[in-house]
């Protein structure tokens, strides 16, 4: 049967002769992207609210200049060569069209008539050249990699195969999407420290990964709200996190990430832009107090045991440190810490925390119950603390390091003044806080944050807003983290190695920023999640990525990409074609990719998008799915065979990447000092 040559696919890939255009429209912390072709425009609900669309991808040359505003029904012309962005400015909530014109180079933006039904998008699979898949026996090149002599195991089928004048023979097996994966049957992994190059990073969100004690109330008041429960607690616990450590490890996961586990404000805010559900800091982006664990996650001790028992099975754990900015105030909040701003109102409700909204109320009515005008609001963080639009208050500007992410109070990290905490925070039950001398804010934050690698041992932190605070701060996070952990070894007589700072930077790429100079021993990569729709469709998409991403990790020693294909403020990736062979495919291009990579709670089984209103995100938070149809376990045994094959092998994520030629099959090494492995794609 005829096929592609690897040479010709490589071609065929390469960004400059193959790039597709994509549309991204993102916020400050959100962000989705969409292929654009030119016979079907892209639908997409947008909330009101400023957003910014970026076009890329698009070759070619064209003598177009950018409009300064994006007018409806009016062609925009788009550049080529480079990314296209403008400032979207949305009014009214609605559902809005982009249609692409590739021939002159131009996107149109409409907005649907409220009357035409809204249909799903549905993203196609990728139409890409690829090799042609044939069951038949292989004899495959891998001369220079192995001695004559070695024998090596096919991971996914559990053959073994001896090099022979520098060949082995493959039959190749669809069941794994047309991979195989050849380790030396001595294989094993007896070093136990990490090369955090070749981390598995495996991101849980708290609340929604596995309740412990379903019969549990929920504390401070929280509410369920009886429908959908979009964005109420679900029971997900520190302890059901420790119940599954074992299940973790099994997909070859070497670190866990976790979302904040700081006490979140009691309250709620309103969902969506209409209001249309209560929402609950359960994601733990919110913070109230940072010096001691959310009721709703558990306490010290819970978190003592998930560390100890995750160190047990060489798992790094990373908390989540949050500085830009605390929570918001919510009805209960106020109540709790005695603030009077709110509006007396007859008959007064004994807890604030049960307030629902009346027939033509929505959840955003809570705020008619409070005085945004009170002079009371000086008693909540402080002027010195904070930068929000309350009277007294300094108003958030418009650089990174001023402006106010999605409404939240920013902290004034940049501040030399000396401040003290505000007194419902010193009297908060059980708090650690306490009012230091000559503290300015970001003191007081970074005190609060390495309290908890003192305490527990933390290993490292994932840190949100990279941008949105000034560089020196974060000097200052990894230094003092890095005593911190030092201090807790030699309290505990350990050892190991040494703090770890993975940042997120919102849009990053794979490339070594100046980021990398304040502290960060990593950055969150953006791009792979787009590029992994082609690398699902076929493998050998992947290499002119694999090829710079290796090839830029062997040339700095201090830089490291951490990909991944879902996450909290993204998609899902198993949303985005609902195919679990693509599923399987991406999970292939994704774990075998230079660098780190981030696996998101249930990306292993094909987990779905939940309900979410009118607020997308809320979907991609879903509970983790335990209870697994066939299709799902056949997915999971697939990903924790190739993910602990790449954990037994750092050469996968650290390793010098190497081509070898091969008629008809995409295949290449990954060497790391005696480490090594070969990887061969034999197409659809």
């Amino acid at each position: 049967m005829k096929h592609t040559t690897l040479l010709a696919c490589m071609l065929l890939a390469s960004p400059s002769l193959m790039a597709s255009p994509y549309m991204t429209i993102s916020t400050s912390t959100t962000s989705r992207d969409y292929p654009l072709d030119t016979e079907n425009p892209v639908v997409v609900t947008l909330a009101k609210d400023k957003y910014e669309l970026k076009v890329s991808g698009i070759d070619g040359h064209c003598q177009h200049t950018l409009p300064n505003k994006i007018k409806f029904n009016t062609p925009i012309p788009l550049l080529c060569g480079e990314d296209s962005t403008l400032p979207l400015n949305i009014r009214f909530t609605g559902d809005y069209s982009f249609r692409y014109d590739g021939q002159n180079h131009t996107l149109v933006f409409k907005r649907q008539p409220k009357k035409v039904a809204k249909k799903e998008f549905k993203r196609p699979i990728p139409n890409v050249t690829c090799e042609t898949f044939q069951a038949e026996t292989q004899n495959i090149d891998i001369a220079g990699t192995y001695p004559d002599g070695t024998r090596l195991r096919d991971v996914l089928t559990g053959s073994i195969v001896t090099v022979k004048k520098g060949q082995v023979t493959i039959t190749p097996n669809a069941e794994s999407g047309g991979l195989t994966l050849l380790e030396p049957i001595e294989s094993n992994k007896d070093d136990h420290n990490l090369n955090y190059r070749n981390a598995n990073i495996y991101f849980v969100m708290v609340d929604r990964f596995n309740n412990s004690n379903p019969s549990a109330a929920q504390p401070y008041g929280r509410q369920a709200d009886g429908k959908q429960e979009i964005g109420t607690f679900h029971g997900g616990d520190l302890n059901g996190i420790t119940a599954k450590l074992d299940y973790i490890k099994s997909l070859g996961t070497n670190v866990i990430w976790l979302s904040p586990i700081v006490e979140q404000i009691h309250g709620f805010v309103g969902g969506g832009d209409s209001g249309s559900f209560p929402f609950y800091a359960y994601h733990g982006y919110w913070a109230r107090d940072f010096t001691k664990i959310d009721e709703s996650f558990g306490n010290d001790d819970d978190l003592k045991r998930l560390v100890s028992e995750a160190h047990k099975r060489d798992i790094k754990v990373l908390l989540d440190a949050v500085v830009n900015h605390p929570g918001y105030a919510s009805l209960a909040d106020l109540q709790f810490d005695g603030l009077n701003v709110v509006e007396p109102v007859q008959p007064m409700p004994q807890r604030w925390a049960e307030w629902a909204p009346q027939s033509g109320q929505n959840w955003h009515s809570f705020h008619q119950n409070i005085n945004y005008q009170n002079p009371g609001w000086a008693d909540w963080w402080g002027a010195d603390w904070v930068r929000t639009g309350l009277p007294g208050y300094d108003q958030p500007g418009s650089s990174d390091t001023t402006l106010s992410l999605a409404g939240l109070p920013d902290f004034k990290t940049e501040s030399d003044k000396k401040v003290t905490p505000p007194q419902w925070l010193l009297d908060n039950p059980g708090t650690r806080v306490q009012a230091r001398e000559n503290y300015t804010v970001a003191d007081y934050l970074l005190e609060w944050q390495t309290d908890w690698v003192k305490r527990f041992g933390i290993d490292g932190y994932r840190v949100d807003t990279v941008k949105h605070v000034d560089g020196e701060v974060w000097k200052r996070l990894k230094e003092q983290a890095s005593e911190s952990l030092d201090q807790w070894r030699s309290k505990n007589n350990q050892s190991g190695q040494p703090f770890w700072m993975m940042g997120e930077v919102w849009g990053h790429s794979a490339y070594r920023s100046p980021y990398f100079d304040d502290g960060f021993d990593a950055l969150i990569n953006f791009d792979m999640q787009k590029k992994l729709d082609k690398g699902a469709a076929c493998l050998s998409q992947m290499a002119d990525v694999y090829q710079d991403y290796a090839d830029s990790i062997q040339a700095s020693e201090d830089f490291n990409p951490v990909s991944y294909m879902s996450s909290h403020d993204t998609e899902l990736f198993f949303s985005r074609f609902k195919d679990y062979a693509m599923q399987r495919n991406a999970a292939n291009a994704l774990l075998l990719s230079p660098g780190a990579v981030q696996i998101y709670y249930g990306d292993e089984v094909g987990r779905n998008i939940g309900p979410y209103a009118d607020d997308f995100h809320q979907g991609t938070r879903s509970d983790m799915v335990w209870t697994l149809s066939k299709e799902k376990q056949a997915l999971l045994d697939h990903w924790q065979a190739v993910g602990q094959f790449r954990d037994r092998h750092p050469a996968i994520g650290a390793g010098k990447h190497t081509v070898l030629n091969n008629d008809g099959a995409y295949v290449f090494a990954r060497e790391l000092g005696d480490d090594k492995v070969v990887v061969a794609y034999f197409g659809k």
